[in-house]
């Protein structure tokens, strides 16, 4: 993502001369998989380009450190001047990450790796040495110095991209004359020029609402290819996707084209939901937790809302990862006993509580920045849970927002909803403006709370209206979802990265933690039972039957018979807040 200092003011917008010659081409028609080294996850402005239809990412390999970006300025006449260039794990990238299956592509193209065209010679001669027969070209690069090595790589290629003051650099007499390869020239506003075997070819640039020109040889070089391998006129399309790409900033003009192209990596199946709906009304009707008894606070205890509000908000995250994706539960030790996830955090509170309730005053919470971390220390003297800065943020800002609106607990924050019709409506419209609830827009630790304090023995909240509740979206529901088949992954590649307990992004993790929410409804509404009930199943069984760590017992569960048994897949890797 780069930041574009515009006569206009500030944009931030996706780039990248890989990704922005790969959209390019798709665009125009071929078939195009991208090699690049990312973070964890991409934005959603660059991840929407990739799935069925769009790019493949197969060839994303992730990697420790920055994404690539540049902050560049731009002048009345958009002439653009590089402030900053980061280029991140981009400098980590090398042939052997190109991916075996890909060997037999007809054609590679390199960008600039690194901003060097040594890079890029390294890059094509391992490719070689791996077995790759099909042809190369390579992109508008910067200069090493001498143009020498970007001669030497000019040479590997079928097709090279220069623009004119690259051109006189590194072939100050013209190309060679032999034909052994194509020198494509973009020329800003004058258009293009083909150079091959001594013949020059022109076209003038196509007429276009000029944004941003950055990027516009990249987007030349993606759409040339695409007509050279796919039988158009490689001129035309080239100047065709480059007036595209300069028509907003950024890669966005591309990626938009792109990602009209891409259908769904996420589906419902409703005929799935249809043939468990009776099932789960015959096995689940009893399910519902009560929520009492160790790790959580016994009935009866005076601080025991106070510790259900303030440990509900810290239910999330609980696994540990590195830089591939999920390692394993979040595991440890309280008082000689082993505890997994969330089962650490109610002991914890649970316990904490009981010797000092005031842990869970407002006051303390926010004033206290490490309060978590004690509260949490387990037998080691540390505190293990992953993600620990934003439990910490979390805590303080819950509880300086209740202190603000004067509140001594979250009892007084409950009582405002005692006398109303729609006391779980309520509450959750009160919760989606509290920090540590209201930053998912699912609402799954909101609903989970209501969940329990209209079950507890206590009835805290007299739920009037228990179709207020929605699905409480999960690691093991949406776990749940894939492995019964109510929720089908259509992108193969997204299936891939499930199945391998990968990292996903956040709009991938998103399209399925939704069909889950749909797919909850669904059984819902055919089975019968309220969504607590439905909810306290799937945790059950997700812990019981069908978990996270062993293979899934399916002789034992009652869906068994109605399962698609998608023993494999697992649940969407990625860090957030909400579960």
């Amino acid at each position: 993502m780069d930041r574009l200092e515009t006569p206009a003011g500030t944009v931030i917008a996706p780039g990248g001369a890989g990704f922005n010659t790969a959209l390019a081409a798709r665009g125009a028609g071929i078939t195009v998989g991208l090699v690049a080294a990312i973070t964890a996850a991409l934005p959603r402005e660059i991840a929407r380009g990739f799935g069925p239809g769009g790019l493949d990412r197969a060839g994303l390999v992730v990697r420790d450190g920055l994404m690539p970006s540049f902050h560049i300025g731009y002048d009345q006449a958009l002439n653009a001047r590089y402030h900053h260039v980061e280029l991140g794990v981009e400098l980590l990238l090398d042939a052997d990450d190109f991916p075996e299956r890909w060997l037999a592509t007809r054609h590679v193209h390199l960008s600039p790796l690194g901003a060097s065209s040594r890079n890029q010679l390294a890059f094509a001669r391992r490719l070689r040495a791996r077995g790759f027969s099909g042809t190369l070209s390579a992109g508008c690069f910067l200069l090493d110095g001498d143009g020498e090595v970007t001669r030497a790589l000019a040479a590997e290629c079928s097709v090279v991209f220069l623009n004119r003051v690259e051109l006189a650099a590194v072939f100050p007499e013209g190309p060679p004359g032999d034909g052994t390869f194509t020198v494509c020239v973009t020329e800003g506003a004058d258009g293009a020029s083909v150079h091959r075997g001594g013949v020059i070819t022109h076209r003038p640039a196509l007429p276009a609402d000029v944004v941003d020109t950055t990027g516009a040889g990249d987007a030349f070089a993606g759409g040339y290819l695409a007509g050279l391998l796919g039988g158009s006129d490689p001129l035309d399309s080239a100047l065709r996707w480059s007036a595209i790409a300069i028509s907003d900033h950024g890669s966005t003009a591309l990626v938009t084209a792109v990602a009209a192209r891409v259908g769904p990596r996420v589906e419902v199946d409703t005929g799935r939901i249809a043939a468990l709906g009776p099932l789960l009304a015959r096995h689940a009707r009893t399910s519902a937790l009560d929520f009492t008894g160790f790790p959580l606070p016994d009935r009866g205890v005076p601080w025991a809302l106070d510790c259900l509000a303030v440990a509900t908000l810290h239910q999330y995250g609980f696994w540990t990862s590195d830089g591939d994706g999920w390692v394993a539960p979040m595991y440890a030790f309280a008082n000689g006993e082993r505890f997994k996830g969330s089962d650490f955090i109610w002991q914890a509170f649970t316990r904490a509580a009981a010797t000092d309730p005031s842990v869970l005053d407002p006051a303390r919470l926010a004033a206290e920045g490490d309060l978590f971390d004690r509260i949490c220390t387990d037998d080691g003297g540390s505190c293990p849970v992953p993600h620990l800065e934003s439990h910490r943020q979390l805590q303080q800002a819950y509880g300086m927002t209740l202190v603000e609106q004067g509140h001594r607990g979250f009892g007084d924050l409950l009582a405002t909803v005692a006398d109303s019709v729609t006391p779980g409506r309520d509450l959750l419209e009160r919760l989606a403006r509290l920090p540590g609830y209201a930053e998912d827009p699912l609402a799954k630790k909101a609903n989970l709370l209501v969940v329990i304090l209209a079950n507890r023995p206590e009835r805290f909240l007299d739920l009037k209206d228990p179709r207020s509740v929605t699905p409480i979206v999960d690691y093991h529901l949406m776990r749940s979802c894939l492995r019964t088949g109510c929720v089908v992954i259509a992108d193969p590649e997204l299936r891939r990265r499930v199945e391998k307990r990968r990292w996903v992004d956040e709009w991938e993790e998103e399209q399925i933690r939704s069909a889950a929410f749909d797919a909850i409804n669904g059984l819902v509404s055919v089975s019968g039972l309220d969504q607590a009930s439905v909810d306290g199943f799937f945790f059950t069984n997700a812990r019981r039957v069908c978990v996270e760590t062993a293979e899934p017992d399916c002789p034992s569960c009652p869906l068994e018979p109605e399962c698609a048994a998608e023993r494999d897949l697992f649940q969407p890797v990625f860090r957030t807040t909400a579960y």
